[in-house]
Formats: structure tokens, C-alpha cells, sequence
């Protein structure tokens, strides 16, 4: 067994983000270490050895996107067990994903290499079972909400451990508002509104025109606005650029200092997912926009059990912004709901407040640090 060797994966954008963060922590709590994996380019920056970048190039979304995608996915299945059976690395780190990281995790329960698990699916949404295969199969379950620990400590999970949630490691703000402004040449007159389609080419093609088209009814509404749009560094600029020229409204395209300008925002048209959980610790209102396929949208009904999809309801417990969802994410609904809270001062006051409530629920930084310690107690068992 490769004493000094991890194998890590994360299968989308912020498991790539949160993957870089745990393995700088480990490195330097480790410096000996080698650690392997497939994710994305952040991950690879922050010192994996990327077999391959999956986040980049194989974003998938849904049941769908796995079918069209199983060819692949199978391939990079087999590279995965190569590694494990050649290098037999002192654990494997799973982020999220669940999809494909539970055939590794059965895979190297197999081979008798350790399973820390980071992030946990989002059992208590859907697949409720999953959370005994979690129990069977790790030898450490890492969870970034309160909630997630009472859960698997009710099901009798001793190897879960809370570390707090790593959002609160990154979201580092560097520039003031009125530093935002200058810099970006948005007018201080105006308020900003951002559009946050998410970081998947699928999401932007169901998203954005829906985002574009309520953005031209606020204008034309609200005339002191302005809109800008932080782009996702796995989303091509091009793609961003297309929807923008066939829109009558005028949108920023903001590629650098995002969490910074993500933060001067007023408002924000949010893609349902971690955009939801970020938006709430900047302090910024929000509509909460989802869409998927057809077939995607049917089997997902028939499987979630929580009232609400967007994450920061749900830790809320109410519903705290609106949620508009599949064919009620129109640009006529999503302008409504923006403009009647943007002309109602009071109940964005009450938002902001109790979106400050939600971020005390996360804990304090020092997640990625906890994780890590966690990940070194394993393998030096």
C-alpha cells in the first residue's frame, strides 16, 4: 500500500473548488504526501496529479446526463480501479457526486482502502437509503451542516464527524462596494442586479434566455438597474456572449474578483445549488431559478422529499426567497417576483437578516483545515 498516496475525486465545479482547498490544507500538514485524482483545473493548481479533468469535460446533469455519458464514464471507472490496484493508495477521498463515487467507494471497500467521505450526497433530500451504504462503507463521513450529523448519528453512524461547511474558507472578500463599482464602471445611481445561471454549459441553455428575458421586464420596470453576470471559469465566455447579444438588455460580463462583485450585489437571479448557499453568506436577496429536463424533472419529483429545493430554504427551514421552478421559471415570473421585492424595502431588510441567521448555522472557517485532519487520522491509523 502506498502509505504517502491519496486518491481523491470531485465531479463538478464546487467539489473542484472545495477538493483544491482540502488538499492544500493537507499538503501542508503533510508535505510527503502524493495525491492523485480526477477533478478539474483547481484541483490540479492546488497540487493533484489529475488523471483526468471531469469537471471541465464532463459535467453531467441528471439521469440524463448520465445516460448519454455512460461510455465514458465506464472508462473512467476502469482507469480509477487501475490506479487503485496498482498504487493501493492509503485512502481514497470522495467528494459528493454520488452517482459515480459510490461505485469507487464499494470498489475500494473492496480492495480494503479507506473511504473518507467529503460532503455527503444530499441523502435527506433523496435516496434516503444511500445514507446505510455511507455507514457500511466509510471509514470516515464528513458532513458541512449541523443537520447532516443529527441525521446519520440518529441511524447510528459513529464515523461521522461535523467539520463545518468550506464556503466560509473561500469567500474572502478583497474590495469594498464602492471599489466594486469604480472598477467595473456600474453605476453608483443604480442598484446591481446579478444573474447567477450556474457552471455547466446545460444549466446556462436552460437558464440564462429565462434570466435575460426577466432582466429586460425589470428594466423596463425599474429603470435604475443594472445587471452583471459573474461567469463560472468551466463556462466558455463565447457561450456567455451568444445569450448576451440576443438580449435587448444590457448585461456585464464580470470575470475576475467575483465573489467581490458578487457581494455589491442588490439582488440576484440564483441557479438553484451551492450559487444559493454563497449568495445567502454574501447577504444578498435572491430569486431561486431551476430547470432540467423533462425526464429529469418527472424522476426527481418522484424521489425528493423536502418542501424546498434551494439550499438556503431548506437550512432556513422556511421559505425564506422564492423558488421558481421548472415551467415556472418564465421571465414574466421571474421579473414579478424580482420587482415586487425590490419595490418593498422592509421585506428585503427582514431577507437580509435572516439570511445572516442561515450563515451562523454554517459554523466558522476552518473546514478544509478539519477535513484534513480528519483525512490524516485515517491513514495514520
Amino acid at each position: 500500500m502506498g502509505a504517502k498516496d491519496l486518491f481523491i475525486i470531485a465531479g463538478e465545479n464546487s467539489g473542484d473548488l472545495h477538493g483544491s482547498n482540502l488538499v492544500r490544507e493537507l499538503l501542508k500538514l503533510d508535505p510527503s504526501l502524493r495525491i492523485s485524482g480526477i477533478g478539474g483545473s483547481q484541483m490540479r493548481q492546488a497540487g493533484v496529479n489529475l488523471l483526468a479533468n471531469i469537471v471541465d469535460r464532463l459535467a453531467i446533469i441528471g439521469f440524463t446526463g448520465v445516460i448519454k455519458n455512460a461510455e465514458r464514464l465506464f472508462r473512467l471507472y476502469r482507469k480509477v480501479i487501475h490506479f487503485l490496484d496498482d498504487v493501493r493508495p492509503a485512502a481514497v477521498i470522495l467528494i459528493d457526486y454520488p452517482g459515480f463515487n459510490f461505485k469507487v467507494m464499494r470498489a475500494a471497500k473492496k480492495r480494503g482502502i479507506p473511504v473518507v467521505y467529503y460532503i455527503m450526497p444530499q441523502v435527506w433530500a433523496w435516496h434516503r437509503s444511500r445514507i446505510y451504504t455511507l455507514k457500511e462503507l466509510t471509514e470516515r463521513l464528513l458532513v458541512v451542516f449541523p443537520f447532516e450529523k443529527k441525521l446519520c448519528e440518529s441511524v447510528n453512524i459513529k464515523q461521522v464527524r461535523y467539520v463545518g461547511h468550506p464556503l466560509l474558507d473561500v469567500m474572502n472578500l478583497t474590495m469594498t462596494k464602492e471599489e466594486v463599482f469604480a472598477k467595473f464602471n456600474f453605476d453608483p445611481k443604480k442598484k446591481l442586479i446579478g444573474l447567477l445561471p450556474g457552471s455547466r454549459k446545460p444549466e446556462i441553455d436552460r437558464l440564462l434566455p429565462a434570466m435575460l428575458g426577466a432582466a429586460e421586464r425589470i428594466q423596463k420596470a425599474l429603470p435604475d438597474v443594472q445587471f452583471a453576470l459573474p461567469r463560472a471559469s468551466t463556462i466558455k465566455p463565447e457561450l456567455i456572449q451568444y445569450y448576451l447579444s440576443t438580449a435587448n438588455v444590457e448585461v456585464s460580463m464580470v470575470d475576475a474578483f467575483r465573489y467581490n462583485v458578487r457581494s455589491a450585489m442588490d439582488f440576484a437571479l440564483v441557479k438553484s445549488g451551492t450559487s444559493t448557499l454563497e449568495t445567502a453568506i454574501l447577504g444578498c436577496p435572491m430569486v431561486v431559478v431551476y430547470k432540467v429536463s423533462f425526464i429529469a424533472w418527472i424522476i426527481g419529483k418522484s424521489v425528493v422529499k423536502l418542501p424546498y429545493i434551494g439550499l438556503v430554504n431548506i437550512i432556513a427551514g422556511e421559505m425564506l426567497v422564492p423558488e421558481l421552478l421548472q415551467n415556472e421559471a418564465t421571465p414574466m415570473n421571474i421579473a414579478e417576483k424580482t420587482i415586487e421585492m425590490l419595490q418593498d424595502e422592509k421585506r428585503l431588510d427582514g431577507v437580509r437578516y435572516a439570511l445572516q441567521k442561515v450563515t451562523e448555522k454554517l459554523g466558522g472557517p476552518g473546514a478544509s483545515r478539519c477535513a484534513a485532519e480528519n483525512v490524516l487520522e485515517v491513514i495514520n491509523k
